[in-house]
Parts: structure tokens; sequence; C-alpha cells
């Protein structure tokens, strides 16, 4: 990854010295405060070098910059007094590095992308401020680097109003999120929603940093209609590539009422009781030539406890799996930097890398089962215009009394992004899903919620699906109120779910759309406004679908 410099910088090219003053500083820490984090930039450091870190600069900028006119009024000032920023001691813990460590360009690059993942931090640089090719204290001969971490901050706490439109279906949500607690980085969820499933209350709280610790934690509960649901977790991921170490404890409940469904509408219903109970830890020797192995091994149970309605003959088997599993993961370091691919005019991190998963167990209760799942994926770039990220996915049961396979599903996904100029690119995203010995409760789906815009929700069903959507996006320059970002979109989507019994059409439609991006709020919401008209008509389709929805991405 490369820091370019922010401003007007000198060049280091030469720089020798033993004393600070022939060794100077690159930036002026109160300007870089008010810089456009946007604009700040540094000197590359080698990935495979490694540096002693003598110093660590850390600067959180406001939301909004005062010293930005167009950001200077009385609202935006009073947003930031209210506002309270990511404290050091969490940016700090979140580095992969401290003071004093040995660390290369590779792990300080990573730790600028760990930093902007996180939601309640807009964006994210890490660069070397002082950089000198001389020996150091402790006689090693690495070259010694101060660096700078910069970040800037979104507004956290949002009094939630949200309505979803999708097929024809509304959601509604009332609520109030905070996902930097007092600048903690935890996240509080109170919400009460409304949705064509169930309605009732969701609380749940989240902090993926226990303390100083990289232990993670989440509390939920959810009350509606029909039934509950509980989540608890607790443990330490692979939060790295040299993560050593990683361990998992959770248990998941959730009673509800399910259907089946035929053109949109609910045609059986059903109740449903599911436990996930899980417990495994995981070792790896960390990144080695750029790759990282991972062995994990656990314990599941996943209990499917079904019921079906009083007025209905359909016949559900309740299952219920407890195994132990091992599992591999081979993971490439890949990124890419780039900006117009997920996001609206924000700094992404493309992951371009190969990545292996395989998971093998055996539940030796009733017939007995052999678990197993598989998933591949990668990236290609070709040069600044082209990206290309695909992968395949495959999960399910093999019952090894009766010889036969159970619940297997197989997805494989394409999406290609291709730059016409710097605010034009064309967008391409497929995905098909095969499957095999479906129990009765399990369909695959498609329609307004699942990329075929112009059609009712779930409108769709089989064993079987394939879905092709293009879209040609336009990223403009306005930025309203300097909150949103903004870009239009054209698209079609093309999509069928079938199976031997339900041979279904094949589903087109067209429409425009606009996105916006909040620069200043959760950073993980893009908001989608389609207005979509379906080519093939059928049963209960209108004749035009207009879609409101937020997503991770564009």
């Amino acid at each position: 990854m490369r820091f370019p410099a922010v401003g007007v910088v000198a060049s280091l090219a030469g720089i020798a010295a033993v004393a600070d003053d022939n060794c100077p500083p690159l930036f002026d820490h109160e300007t870089l405060a008010r810089t456009a984090i946007e604009e700040v930039v540094g000197r590359p450091l080698d990935a495979g070098t490694r540096y002693r870190i003598r110093n660590i600069t850390v600067i959180r900028q406001n939301v909004f910059n005062p010293d930005d006119p167009a950001e200077n009024n009385a609202a935006f000032r009073l947003a930031n007094r209210w506002h309270a920023n990511t404290r050091e001691g969490v940016i700090r813990e979140l580095l992969l590095f401290r003071e004093g460590d040995a660390a290369s360009g590779d792990v300080v690059a990573e730790s600028e992308r760990l930093l902007r993942a996180k939601s309640y931090l807009y964006d994210a640089r890490v660069v070397a401020d002082r950089l000198c090719e001389v020996a150091n204290a402790t006689g090693d001969g690495l070259t010694e680097v101060d660096l700078v971490v910069v970040t800037r901050d979104v507004w956290s706490l949002s009094p939630e109003l949200s309505v979803t439109r999708t097929g024809g279906e509304h959601r509604v949500q009332v609520g109030v999120s905070e996902i930097n607690l007092a600048g903690s980085g935890a996240h509080f969820d109170f919400t009460v929603f409304d949705n064509p499933d169930r309605e009732g209350v969701s609380l749940s709280y989240e902090d993926a940093n226990l303390g100083t610790s990289r232990v993670g934690y989440k509390l939920r509960y959810d009350d509606t209609d029909d039934g509950d649901r509980v989540e608890a977790r607790i443990g330490q991921p692979f939060y790295a590539f040299d993560a050593r170490r990683a361990w998992h404890a959770s248990y998941h409940r959730a009673k509800t009422l399910q259907g089946l469904y035929d053109a949109g509408e609910r045609v059986i219903e059903y109740g449903r009781d599911y436990r996930l109970a899980q417990l495994w830890t995981g070792w790896s020797k960390g990144r080695q030539d750029g790759w990282v192995n991972r062995l994990s091994t656990g314990v599941t149970l996943d209990d499917w406890r079904l019921l079906p309605a009083a007025d209905s003959d359909l016949v559900l088997t309740s299952r219920r799996f407890l195994y132990p599993w091992i599992a591999f993961q081979r993971i490439q370091d890949d990124y890419a930097q780039a900006r117009n691919v997920d996001r609206v005019q924000t700094t992404e991190d493309v992951y371009l890398g190969r990545q292996y998963d395989a998971l093998f167990g055996y539940s030796p209760r009733g017939d007995g089962h052999v678990v197993a799942s598989a998933e591949f994926r990668d990236g290609l770039q070709r040069g600044d215009d082209g990206i290309l990220r695909y992968g395949v996915r495959a999960s399910g049961y093999w019952n090894t009394t009766d010889r036969h396979a159970e619940n297997v599903v197989a997805r494989a996904w394409a999406r290609y992004r291709h730059r016409q100029s710097p605010r034009l690119a064309m967008i391409l995203d497929a995905e098909t899903t095969l499957t095999d010995g479906l129990s009765a409760d399990q369909q695959v789906l498609i329609g307004g919620s699942s990329g075929l815009r112009g059609y009712p929700n779930r409108y769709q069903a089989g064993t079987r699906q394939f879905r092709l959507s293009a879209e040609e996006r336009y990223y403009t320059n306005l930025y309203p109120l300097r909150v949103l970002r903004v870009a239009f979109a054209g698209f079609v989507d093309v999509g069928r779910a079938w199976s031997s019994a339900n041979d279904n059409d094949t589903l087109v439609n067209a429409g425009v759309g606009l996105r916006l991006e909040s620069t200043r709020t959760n950073r993980n919401l893009v908001y989608h406004i389609d207005v979509a008209f379906p080519v093939v008509d059928g049963p209960g389709v209108r004749g035009i679908e207009v879609t409101l929805t937020s997503k991770r991405s564009l």
C-alpha cells in the first residue's frame, strides 16, 4: 500500500542522520488535524521491510471540519460538540503494533485497513512522519520510523426512523442506535420494527474489544409477535493475518413462525424453534510468504424443531445434529485501495486475494450424518479499470445410513466492475444456486428483495435459481449539505427460480436508481432508491416497483 504526501512535502531522498534536527518530521500535526482526511498521504513503506516503531501520534478529526468554510456553521459545530470522538486508547488498541515494536510495511497497511473497517470511522490513514535510516538504540539495524495515525469520526448516535420497500412490501423501523458509545467503539441498538414476516422489539449490545483485549462479545434479544430470539457470543477472532490463536463460544435461539411461498404469497405456515450453539478454538503460524494458514476445531449443536400449522397437511421432520468438526482456512494477503467500487467517493479496501475454506464433521445421532462445507474466492485486477471478484461455496449433509444427500446447497457468484471513466462504471453481477435433497421447509427464492427489483418479494420458488444484473453507474460530485455523496444508476435484472415440478418463466426488469452514501453517519450503509419496470408479466406483478433499501454496498 502507498502513503502519498499531504500538501507540499519535502522529499526524503538521501535523508540519513543521527539527530532529529537532521531527520525532520514530514507533517505539522496541527495542520494535519485540519486537513481533509482524503488528502492525508505520505511516503511509501516497503511491504516486506521491517521498521522499528519509535513514536505513534494519534490525531482524531471531528465529524465536521471547523476550518472548512462549508462545514463551519452552527449546526455542524453543535454536532461536533455533542459527539464523543473515538478515544485515543481505543484507536491505539486496534493497531497491530506498539511503540518500540518492530513491524513491517504489511502490518502498517493492515492496521490502516482494520481502522477503516470500523463503522464508526469514516476513514483512516497511518503514515510515516519521520523515517531515519540510521542505527537505532537497540542496535538491530532497523530503520526507525515515527507514525501518525489520522482518523475521522462519523456521527454515531442516531434516532432511527426508516421505511424500506421491496417487492411492494414495507418494513418500518423506529428506534435509537449508538455505534460508538462514549467513544468506546461499543454498539448499542434499540429498535421497534414491523415487516412482512413479523413485528416486535429488538435490543442488542456489542463490543468488539472488551477492555484493552481482542476479545469481543454480543448480546441480543428480540421479542416478536410470533416468538422471540436470543443471541449471545464471546470470543477472540483471527483479528489479523499474524494472529496466532482464536476462540469462540456462542448460543443462538430463534422461535418464530415461518412460511413457504408461491408467487410472493405465504401459502403454508409452520412453527420453527431453532437452536445453534458453537464452541471452537483455532491456531495459526501467521503470515508466511504472503499467505496465512489456519486450523480450527470445535463442536456444534444444530437443532431444528419444526411444527406445521394445524390446518396444513405439510409433513415436516425435525432434525438435530451434534458434531465435532475440524476446519482449515488458507488466505492470501492481497488488497487494492480503490474508490467507486462498492461505495460512493469513499476509500475502499478491495480484497483480491485467494481464500480457501473447508470444514468436515460427523454427527453420530440417528442415521449418522457427515457434515461438510467448502468455499473458494478470488479476485483479479486489470489495471485501474477492471476488478473481478468471484467465488463458490457448497455445504450440506450426507446420510450414512440411507446413503443420500440432505440440504446440500451450492452457490457460485461473480462480480465485475469496469471503469469507463473517472465517473462512469459498468457493473456485472451474477449468481446461481443449485441444491440437492432439500427438506420440506427449505426453498430457493427469488424476487424483489433478492435482486429482481421489478417483482414482488419471494416471487418464484424452487430448488435452483440464477440471477444476472447489469448496472451502469454515474458517480457525481454532488455533496448536498456536506453529508451525502450521490450516484445514479440504470439497470437490468434477469433471473429465475425453478424446480422439476415448477418450471417458472425467466423474469426480466429494467429501471433507474439513486444511490446515497452518508459521509457523516454509519459508514456501513448505502441508501438505494430504485424504480423498476417488469418486462415479463405474471400473476401479482405490478406495472412499476419503487424500492427503498439500505445496504452495506452499492
